[in-house]
């Protein structure tokens, strides 16, 4: 032991000495080489990458927006730790880091990485699992790369010893040139929306490509605040907001409601270059059942594209639109006190109410925020067994099934009060290259896919196949028993492929980020039915209301209207002063969306009238009001 440590002092003394004068130089140099390799990293196609290097000569302040945080946070770490190559490597390193998980995050979900995303990153944990053996390896062996890097700055070389008070300086110069930089440059809006954007300027993706990855991303980080909406006053929501007016004779005979959210749920697989004749079709049952006369079907529009589940959870069952948060976090991350969401607003005329997801239960911060939109239980992954009932890496759409038909039967045995059953699938959650090992070719096709593609799809509409066998189940049993049951069913997002939005174009689908209002539109149109049994046709006016709701043709809704929409449709306006507003303003606007709208006529537009304008800034201030200022006991 003894000869250990005489070894160890004798190799920590002949570690090589840098100067003060040598950092710098070294921290520039590095500075500059870790900045090319973010910019080539970041940029994905050559077309862009032009464009950003003619940005750059027209705007030279580009360059430096991008490039000042990587050497501050280089002379941050010197400072803190007098350790050149120490401070080098660790920034460098985790900025570069952060690149590759931006791209990751941009070819999976055609999103950019944002600040919040860090909030995430037990879901991160959790998604990995979905990885192939040989990718997670390789992220390890980077990592473990990484650190060998790290040990071997500090083993080797060795800075001159700093004054503490030189260090201390440093450190508050460091950080008081950070926060003015901060302050003047990467909070401003006006600097910004000053440099010029490749394609539409509503897709964040194109910003980041077009800005740089370091400096949109530190823009987004000073975003993340929700300001409160033009014309906010709080006192004019207190004032309307009221426990639900409805009489005990209103409420009698109600109906039990089954509500899902589908994974990446979506009708992907009817297009004129796909043909199942050969094999079963992936959305068979779903064809009848919307076929049926008395099912409402149609399509939502969804927050986001390849991901953000969360948010459409929020939009339904809230009545609230995350569109309008405009903020980047997702809105679960705002929902920290109860919220009189509509498991709450239904538990307050006699429902019980339950919340099933076979996921983990901090996944988007659920077992949180359950409780405060009132579920009164929440069955998370714990209550399955994952050696049994997986698929695919998650756990199975026949397991959820199962889930939901069992509680169910349980609630009606054990209690006289109807249920509110709300559940969230996730058997075919991505990535869908080699998801189901057993997947073959299930389609035939006119357009050449590679390899690679064909895989992606094979497997995602194998898992499509489960879900729509397992609807048919579920309603199937559903039709057979004697208490009235309304179910609702709907997609959260489409499905984020590895190629990005290639399928979209090399399948013809008339949907694009930079296109018209309807084709931006379809970027996020998700389906959805309305179903009951043959007992809640006897016993609620579900057919009699339809003829109320005056939807468009196709019944093309935003997503923040269906749970409201549902209420209207099983008579209980004054269930909720919001969900009466929001009925009303769907009528006349079915879909408000950033940029995007559908009118009552059935036109797709640019720009909403004044008076629309007026109705989604009220809607905002509402929104807010309950998200930070309402007290809901």
């Amino acid at each position: 032991m003894r000869q250990l440590f005489k070894a160890s002092k004798k190799l920590f003394a002949k570690r090589v000495a840098i100067t003060p004068v040598s950092s710098v130089i070294w921290m520039m140099i590095c500075s500059v080489i870790v900045a090319n390799v973010i910019f080539d990293l970041s940029i994905a196609t050559e077309e862009e990458k032009l464009f950003f290097s003619n940005t750059m000569e027209l705007y030279p302040s580009l360059f430096w927006l991008n490039y000042l945080p990587i050497v501050f946070f280089m002379v941050f770490f010197y400072f803190l730790t007098n350790h050149t190559l120490f401070s080098i490597c660790l920034p460098g390193g985790l900025f570069i880091i952060l690149t590759i998980a931006n791209g990751m995050k941009i070819k999976m979900r055609q999103d950019p990485l944002l600040p919040s995303d860090i909030t995430l990153i037990r879901e991160v944990a959790g998604i990995l699992q979905g990885f192939d053996e040989a990718s997670l390896k390789r992220i390890l062996l980077q990592i473990l790369l990484f650190i060998v890097i790290l040990l071997a700055g500090l083993l080797f070389f060795k800075n001159q010893k700093m004054k503490r008070s030189v260090r201390i300086g440093g450190l508050a110069g460091v950080l008081l040139l950070g926060a003015a930089a901060n302050q003047c440059w990467y909070a401003s809006y006006g600097i910004y929306e000053q440099y010029p954007v490749m394609g539409n300027i509503y897709f964040q993706v194109n910003q980041y490509h077009s800005k740089g990855f370091v400096y949109s991303f530190f823009h987004s980080l000073n975003t993340m605040q929700v300001e409160k909406p033009a014309h906010y006053n709080a006192a004019q929501y207190q004032k309307i907001e009221q426990p639900p007016m409805l009489t005990s004779r209103q409420t009698e005979n109600l109906p039990n409601i089954i509500m899902i959210m589908g994974e990446a749920y979506s009708d992907l697989s009817i297009n004129q270059h796909i043909d199942f004749s050969n094999y079963i079709d992936p959305m068979e049952n779903y064809k009848k059942i919307i076929s049926q006369e008395d099912t409402i079907a149609g399509h939502i529009v969804v927050p986001n594209y390849g991901g953000g589940t969360s948010d459409t959870e929020y939009d339904v069952l809230t009545a609230c639109p995350t569109r309008y948060l405009d903020n980047a976090l997702p809105s679960y991350n705002f929902v920290r006190k109860n919220f009189d969401a509509l498991p709450r607003r239904l538990s307050q005329i006699g429902y019980d109410t339950l919340a099933i997801h076979p996921g983990y239960l901090w996944f988007y911060n659920r077992y949180n925020v359950y409780p405060h939109f009132g579920f009164d239980t929440f069955i998370h992954l714990e209550s399955f067994d994952i050696a049994t009932q997986s698929k695919g890496g998650y756990i199975s759409e026949e397991a959820t099934i199962d889930a939901i038909l069992q509680t169910f039967k349980q609630h009606i045995q054990e209690s006289e009060k109807p249920l509110f059953s709300f559940t969230v699938t996730i058997q075919n959650h991505g990535p869908y290259q080699d998801k189901y090992n057993e997947t073959e070719k299930n389609f035939d096709t006119d357009v050449f896919l590679t390899e690679e593609e064909q895989n992606m799809l094979y497997n995602y509409f194998n898992g499509l196949k489960d879900a729509d066998r397992e609807i048919a189940r579920l309603l199937s049993e559903l039709e057979e028993m004697e208490e009235p049951v309304v179910v609702v069913y709907f997609g959260d997002h489409l499905p984020g492929f590895s190629n990005g939005m290639d399928f979209f174009d090399i399948l013809d689908y008339d949907i694009d980020i930079e296109g018209t209002a309807e084709q931006r539109l379809g970027v996020y149109e998700t389906p959805y039915f309305i179903w009951q049994n043959e007992s809640a046709k006897n016993s609620t006016k579900i057919l009699e209301n339809k003829q109320k709701l005056l939807l468009p043709e196709g019944n093309l809704i935003s997503s923040h209207y269906l749970g409201a929409m549902t209420m209207e449709l099983l008579g209980l306006e004054g269930l909720s002063p919001l969900y009466d507003y929001v009925n009303e303003m769907r009528k006349q606007l079915p879909v408000a969306a950033n940029g995007a709208f559908l009118k009552a006529d059935g036109t797709f537009a640019e720009e909403a009238t004044q008076q629309q304008y007026q109705q989604i800034e009220y809607l905002a201030g509402w929104q807010y009001y309950k998200l930070f200022d309402e007290d809901v006991k």
